[in-house]
């Protein structure tokens, strides 16, 4: 068996496909050593082609292939050993660096003397994403159109009945017919 030396870390003589020092895999290379010499003497080209055949080129492409093997090789232990390095230290002397308060939003309560006296009752509902008037009214009264009534017990909700804001309280009366 042929004893090779490690293109990459030159350890000389190794007998295995891998190289015990580096682990590189040897296979390739020690299959490309074992390939036979053919020398250019000894293949016969018939006189009749002699003006259309090439000249036997197999030499240069087993050496082209060791030198981008090794060349592979070579860029892989580089990459490696980059990736190896220890970062640079940071320094420990840190800067905490507090998080702005978070406040919440502001919660508009409809007050109890502006709702209408005629209700008979209801309930407070706080406004989530992707809610509208229409869809409050469809939801609890089954008819979107019923979005009034909400209005009507809120006035805050007057002329902006398009532009509610999520978090926003109000008061959802029981609709007249539900009443006892």
């Amino acid at each position: 068996m042929i004893k090779l030396t490690c293109p990459v870390c030159d350890r000389p003589e190794i007998e295995d496909n891998i190289c015990p020092n580096c682990e590189t895999d040897l296979s390739l290379i020690r299959q490309l050593q074992e390939l036979p010499v053919v020398d250019e003497k000894s293949i016969a080209i018939p006189a009749e082609n002699s003006l259309t055949t090439q000249p036997n080129i197999s030499g240069k492409l087993v050496i082209l292939a060791i030198l981008i093997l090794v060349l592979g090789f070579g860029l892989g232990a580089m990459g490696t050993s980059l990736l190896s390095q220890k970062p640079p230290s940071v320094s420990t002397a840190t800067t905490i660096t507090p998080l702005p308060e978070l406040k919440p939003p502001a919660i508009k309560y409809t007050p109890k003397s502006t709702r209408s006296q005629s209700s008979c009752g209801g309930f407070y509902y706080t406004v989530k994403r992707g809610d509208s008037l229409n869809r409050i009214a469809a939801q609890f009264y089954g008819r979107s159109q019923l979005f009034s009534k909400i209005v009507a017990v809120n006035p805050t909700l007057k002329g902006r009945e398009s532009s509610i804001e999520i978090g926003e309280v109000f008061f959802v009366p029981n609709l007249e017919e539900n009443c006892p």
